[in-house]
């Protein structure tokens, strides 16, 4: 299974309001507001603090994580949290059972973040594989409102060791380490439904 540490894709910025309870599911970010946005912040715990994982690397992720009322929600910089953290739990859940209908349904169509998640998850099960663990335990979020309506969300999370696995059993990749990551979304809500239109993520303090 392709960590989440090897991607760094499509470009967004961040911001940001108050902390997230930490919530093993799937991943994290920070970032600094432009002047074009209205934020709210809080201090974000140093990414030397983050904590060490248990999740181990034979995890089953194939329940996926549960859908927030956010999705439904009005255009708002708590709702937009929700959705980015909602997003980025799919990661292990998709690379666990290919299942990319929930994936497929928030993904812009600029976004090369989505696409290169999508793909990887379709290359794994096309194989006759699956992932197993890669665990995200998501920390700080943040959030801010742009002038056009868009909302640009920063996540710190761990990424946590997984494995690509043949239908025997049989390990095919390992990815043994954990990793402390940021992500920082660019979203919007349409008429009917959010919109993921760039993911950017990047490697916050190396291996834990």
């Amino acid at each position: 299974m392709l960590a989440l540490a090897t991607l760094t894709l499509a470009a967004c910025t961040d911001g940001g309001p108050e902390p997230e309870r930490a919530v093993t599911v799937a991943a994290t970010a920070a970032t600094t507001p432009p002047s074009t946005a209205s934020a709210s912040t809080t201090t974000a715990p140093s990414p030397s603090a983050a904590p060490t994982s248990s999740a181990g690397p034979d995890q089953d992720m194939t329940t996926p994580p549960q859908p927030p009322a956010a999705l439904v929600g009005a255009a708002t910089e708590d709702n937009a949290k929700a959705v980015a953290r909602y997003f980025l739990s799919l990661v292990p859940y998709v690379f666990a059972t290919g299942d990319l209908s929930t994936w497929d349904q928030l993904s812009g169509p600029e976004c090369s973040f989505c696409d290169s998640i999508a793909a990887t998850a379709k290359e794994i099960h096309g194989k006759g594989n699956h992932g197993t663990g890669g665990a995200l335990e998501l920390n700080f979020t943040s959030a801010f409102a742009l002038e056009d309506g868009r909302f640009v969300v920063g996540i710190e999370y761990l990424e946590t060791p997984s494995r690509t696995v043949a239908s025997d059993g049989s390990v095919v990749e390992d990815f043994p380490d954990t990793y402390s990551m940021k992500a920082n979304f660019e979203l919007r809500r349409s008429s009917s439904s959010w919109v993921v239109d760039g993911v950017e993520v990047d490697e916050w303090a190396g291996k834990q």
